[in-house]
């Protein structure tokens, strides 16, 4: 990594999510709306925890909380790391990771859910520059 992209790196701070981030997020899906909360995969979840932070040689992959967002967003949704409930996981943790870094998604519960099934479905899911510019278009910035 180069000196100008640490210290614009390090001007930013990030709060990421950890595995008991998600693992609460799954959670608090299963006391809203019910399902199985048992069966996971930790090592699905750690890849998932340490995704939207990579960089290589460098060059930091997901830059941006947005960008980071939607990372945690499309692949918490599409790796299937927990046996049900993905969708809901991913949605979740999203709406968390944000919020933890000031942050508050604007768009009502249908718009949601109608998204969280486009993301889920192979047909239809968005890339996550996708997802990313449509979470910038229903996010807000909230005072910490």
């Amino acid at each position: 990594m180069s000196l100008k992209n640490y210290q614009k790196h390090k001007m930013i701070e990030i709060n990421y999510l950890t595995k008991e981030d998600i693992l609460t997020a799954h959670s608090i899906g299963f006391e809203q709306y019910g399902g199985n909360l048992h069966g996971y995969s930790e090592i699905c979840i750690e890849k998932r925890v340490v995704e939207p932070q990579l960089f290589y040689f460098g060059v930091e992959q997901y830059p941006g909380i947005f960008k980071k967002a939607s990372v945690y967003w499309h692949r918490l949704t599409t790796s299937h790391c927990f046996v049900d409930g993905n969708k809901r996981v991913g949605l979740l943790s999203t709406l968390m990771f944000l919020e933890m870094n000031g942050y508050e998604v604007i768009a009502d519960d249908d718009s949601l859910y109608n998204y969280c099934l486009l993301i889920a479905n192979h047909e239809t899911r968005p890339s996550i520059e996708e997802v990313e510019d449509w979470l910038k278009q229903q996010t807000i910035k909230i005072n910490n």
